[in-house]
């Protein structure tokens, strides 16, 4: 990490989707769309169902891994190694998914209306600043990717362009998962698989540094991460500068990163201190203002 990063060159942006770019997690509205197309199915009742199997399934893998009274990892590697046990948990919740066929029957097209809907209501709703932002970002002409467990990759752009961001290189910019089907213009059978350009499905922190190493291969420009939860934890540590997004209080998300960081001894002082802070570390930040304050603050720009 290099907190003495210059905002006069160039930057490689690589941003996580819900409860970075968005206020709050759209899972349940992506499953709200497909209990809307399918208004007679039983979706709402799967998805309860799976919701409470992943959780049942969360706190068995947890308790395992670490009983009452074993200490919490102290160390980055011991904290990676928790990570990955929690990995095979998000796989077995998407075997689960897929097998329940909650989305079975959408459409690329459903998903764009059904987004096009959440963001007009409200539903769905970016991060205050974040437009701004992404026009500094485009004027600059900075590399910019989405990096998302999010289940559909088709969801995600269709809710910043009901939001008015259109992505420069398009679905070709976010890098997350797909539900089946919906990439050839044909009804999912509501499998959850890997989009396209991704060889693999991105369900965890290992996942998500695999892509970033992978990105940084391609782009060799200093790269801002910006997250907000645990899956971000190795991706905040790998780029030259990571940020975490924290609300005040903070989301049980936000606060599991924030122990976790605390935990293994990584400093996180809030963004405006970066040009004051003589160590490397992890900042945080509100929101998307606060960011394009960094970026135009003439003490970095050199």
């Amino acid at each position: 990490m290099a907190p003495m990063l210059s905002t006069a060159g160039p930057i490689h942006w690589i941003l996580d989707f819900d409860g970075t770019i968005t206020k709050r997690d759209t899972l349940n509205t992506l499953v709200n769309i497909s209990a809307q197309n399918r208004p007679d199915s039983n979706v709402l009742a799967e998805w309860k169902r799976v919701s409470q199997a992943y959780m049942d399934d969360y706190k068995a893998t947890m308790q395992n891994a670490l009983p009452k009274d074993t200490h919490r990892p102290s160390t980055i590697a011991s904290e990676k190694l928790i990570l990955g046990i929690t990995e095979e948990v998000e796989r077995r919740s998407l075997d689960r998914v897929s097998e329940s066929r909650l989305f079975a029957g959408l459409t690329g097209t459903i998903l764009y209306e059904g987004a096009r809907r959440a963001v007009e209501t409200g539903e769905v709703q970016l991060r205050d600043g974040f437009q701004d932002f992404f026009r500094h970002v485009q004027d600059k002409q900075h590399a910019f990717h989405i990096l998302s467990v999010n289940w559909s990759q088709r969801f995600i752009a269709a809710c910043l362009h009901a939001s008015g961001t259109v992505l420069p290189q398009k679905l070709s910019s976010v890098y997350s998962n797909e539900l089946d089907g919906t990439e050839e213009s044909m009804p999912s059978s509501g499998a959850i698989v890997p989009s396209s350009g991704n060889d693999s499905l991105i369900v965890s922190s290992r996942n998500k540094l695999s892509v970033l190493s992978h990105l940084r291969e391609h782009e060799q420009t200093p790269i801002v991460y910006i997250g907000d939860s645990w899956t971000d934890f190795e991706c905040l540590l790998a780029a030259d500068l990571g940020i975490c997004i924290r609300d005040d209080p903070m989301t049980s998300t936000q606060r599991t990163l924030a122990e976790s960081l605390e935990r293994v001894g990584v400093k996180c002082a809030h963004l405006e201190e970066i040009n004051r802070i003589d160590h490397s570390a992890v900042f945080w930040t509100r929101d998307f203002h606060e960011v394009s304050a960094w970026l135009e603050s003439p003490a970095l720009a050199k």
